[in-house]
């Protein structure tokens, strides 16, 4: 690994019980998106489950360090705080442009450090490497255009993209996720030893049900997968009914979540 180390750390610890719950469960993000992306995922899942959130910088509480734009310096970074965290079980869940970090720290701790998490649960993502099929370069976009592709996506509000200043705080942020993905390669690794679920919105325009069932190709036995009411924001729309999904899967250690079912839909 290299690369100079946070100023800050990227993994806060969202659920308030002491002592912590006896699973930690990491979620990662999509592109803009910070730590507050999972507020109230605490409150709504078992205490036996210890939510933590990634953050990048360049946003929330850390909205004035420099952005990061590549995958390999992000993995620098989160890599060594998941390893502390890995004495305890645990699970990764990644949305979007989080799944896809989310599935390449599992990479690195697998093959570079011989640690599995729990579960790894798939959320809002194109099965790799078919993540850049058809898509734009964002990041390279007039700022006009920018937040118009922002505004389509319906993942910000609209009184923030009419907020010309505030923009101008999170363009910079915003482009360099979108940097990232666009230089983004798939490196070809051995399945994960971990369940792995995948949840997809019913209507998500980007992330179609033949996108999802094409991770079948890169896990072992049948695909777990689900899709719930929503577009490609579907975390926020149909957040009970995905993390009682979630939970009933991590809550369950004898059922061998990921290896006994195809699709399902609610």
């Amino acid at each position: 690994m290299h690369g100079n180390p946070p100023s800050h750390p990227w993994i806060h610890r969202l659920s308030r019980t002491n002592p912590p719950g006896r699973i930690r469960l990491f979620c990662f993000p999509y592109a803009g998106g910070g730590a507050s992306t999972f507020r109230g995922w605490a409150e709504l899942l078992p205490d036996e489950i210890d939510v933590h959130a990634i953050q990048p910088p360049g946003r929330e509480d850390r909205l004035f360090e420099d952005p990061v734009d590549t995958l390999q310096a992000t993995l620098d970074a989160v890599v060594p705080e998941l390893l502390e965290h890995s004495k305890e079980p645990f699970a990764l869940f990644g949305h979007s442009l989080g799944a896809i970090v989310c599935w390449e720290a599992a990479r690195v701790l697998r093959e570079e450090h011989d640690v599995e998490p729990m579960h790894m649960f798939l959320s809002g993502c194109r099965a790799l490497p078919a993540v850049h099929d058809g898509r734009r370069d964002l990041h390279t976009l007039p700022e006009a255009e920018l937040i118009e592709e922002l505004r389509l996506m319906n993942g910000t509000p609209e009184e923030i993209l009419q907020n010309a200043d505030f923009m101008r705080m999170l363009l910079p942020t915003i482009r360099a996720d979108y940097a990232m993905l666009s230089r983004y390669s798939f490196l070809s690794c051995k399945p994960p030893g971990a369940p792995v679920t995948v949840f997809g919105g019913a209507n998500d325009p980007g992330v179609g049900m033949h996108h999802l069932q094409q991770w079948s190709e890169l896990v072992e036995g049948e695909l777990d997968s689900m899709v719930l009411p929503g577009d490609h924001f579907f975390l926020h729309a149909s957040r009970q009914p995905l993390l009682a999904e979630m939970a009933k899967r991590l809550l369950q250690p004898g059922r061998e979540a990921g290896r006994d079912s195809s699709h399902r839909s609610l």
